[in-house]
This record gives structure tokens, C-alpha cells and sequence, in this order.
């Protein structure tokens, strides 16, 4: 599930993120893309005029809309719920609801993955986070969640808006080499989480590796390990703990 309604992205953005999302279908694995059920006033697209539109009420809102589509998921037959891009939009409302499909957002996935992993690591957003930012404490209290806050050692930022990416691609890829050398020099050995509009949207983890020489994970790709994970083990996601219990 896209994470807004149609008509906040623009065209030719919501087709690319889409065929990004199908290009993890296999002969065992089907994915259908869906939009938010209608907008929340939470815009995950460029720099809106509207500069109040990340607000605590509407990124809320945004989960709840995204929880009332994992529910109607649940309700059609499909196996799992995955919504793109890192504020992971209605999982844990989801959850709270009752709805027990597997479910996984990226930022949620990859941060426990980079708990198994072990390792130092980065995460790498668009833009400087002001007060008023709805999601500015979302990924330290993510990471605190999942017992990996002791492991994320540097925040990085791009510094250009995603709604700009196609056209400045040079410069956005020149911009996260800064960024995964500032993680370096931070202690990190991992780029642990990306937002989507960076990988795998504008570039692959592997395109970001080979230009940096620091790994990184993709967002999609884990969500997906995370929901299979459950499929296969036949274990019910309902035992994730999160949070961690703190030592």
C-alpha cells in the first residue's frame, strides 16, 4: 500500500514507486499495490505548501487509514500487509485492531534486522526534522522498540526534497556519499535504514553499495523477508514482542 491516497503523488512518481514494488514479484510471490483509502492530510511526497502537513494529527490519522486497508486486506484473502515507505503506515494500528495477517513496514523490518545483523549502524532520511514534524521521534523510539537503539550510531540526511530525485539523481547520489561517509566516521558499518524514495526507488541497495563501499538494506526487501518469515515458520506474528523488554 502506497502510503497516501490517489492523487498525492503525482502520476509518473506513484507509477514508479508501483513498478518498484512489483519488481519483487515471484512465480510464489503476488503483489497488489493499493492506495491509502483516502487522504490524511499527511503528505509523504515533495514539499507541500501546506508546511503544517506532517502535524501529530494527521500522521496519526494516516495509520488509522492505514489499519482500516490492512483490516479490508485481511478481509479479502490476501496472506500479508505491507505498506511502502519508513513511517510504516498503519502497522501497529493494524495490530491494534486485531488484525492478524503477517504485517511489516520498512522501517519496522529493518531495524530488526539490523538487531539479528549486530552491527554499528546509519539511517538516512530526506530533509532536517523541525518541532512540529509528526514522525521526528518515530525512528528513536522504533529503534528503542526493537532494542537496537544502542546499534544506531548516526542519523544522515539527504537534504533535497524525494519529489525532486528524477531530475537532480546525479546530485542525490552525490549527497548520500557524503552521507555514508559522515556514518563512517560515526562508527557506523551498515546503512540500516533508507527511506523508500532512496532505495530501492531511486537506487538499488546494490547501486548504493558499489558506490560507496558501505552496505545497506533495502526497506521493500525486508518487509517481505519479514512477512514470509512468518508464512514459513507458521509461527503467529502475534508473538513479535515489541517492545523489547530492556535490560
Amino acid at each position: 500500500m502506497l502510503p497516501a491516497a490517489q492523487g498525492v503523488y503525482s502520476p509518473d512518481a506513484a507509477q514508479q514507486r508501483i513498478n518498484v514494488i512489483k519488481s519483487y514479484v515471484t512465480p510464489a510471490l503476488q503483489i497488489d499495490v493499493e492506495y491509502l483509502p483516502e487522504p490524511s492530510g499527511f503528505v509523504p511526497w515533495g514539499a507541500p505548501v501546506d508546511s503544517n502537513h506532517r502535524t501529530v494529527e494527521n500522521v496519526q490519522r494516516s495509520h488509522q487509514l492505514g489499519a482500516r486497508r490492512a483490516a479490508q486486506a485481511e478481509k479479502e484473502g490476501y496472506d500479508a500487509f505491507c505498506p511502502f515507505g519508513g513511517v510504516d503506515t498503519g502497522v501497529a494500528a493494524a495490530r491494534e485492531l486485531g488484525v492478524k495477517i503477517p504485517m511489516a513496514g520498512p522501517a519496522e523490518a529493518c531495524a530488526l534486522l539490523c538487531g539479528m545483523i549486530g552491527r554499528p549502524f546509519a539511517s538516512c532520511s530526506y530533509m532536517p526534522r523541525d518541532e512540529r514534524d509528526g514522525i521526528k521521534d518515530h525512528y528513536r523510539d522504533l529503534y528503542r522498540a526493537a532494542g537496537v537503539a544502542h546499534l544506531h550510531v548516526a542519523e544522515t540526511v539527504i537534504g533535497i526534497p524525494n519529489s525532486e530525485y528524477p531530475q537532480r539523481h546525479d546530485e542525490v547520489l552525490a549527497r548520500y556519499k557524503l552521507c555514508a561517509v559522515q556514518a563512517r566516521e560515526q562508527g557506523a558499518e551498515l546503512m540500516g535504514f533508507l527511506m523508500g524514495s532512496i532505495c530501492p526507488t531511486e537506487f538499488s541497495a546494490l547501486q548504493l553499495f558499489e558506490a560507496t563501499g558501505l552496505p545497506c538494506l533495502d526497506g521493500i526487501a525486508a518487509q517481505i523477508s519479514m512477512v514470509e518469515l512468518w508464512h514459513r515458520t507458521g509461527l503467529p506474528p502475534v508473538l513479535l514482542k515489541l517492545p523489547r523488554q530492556q535490560t
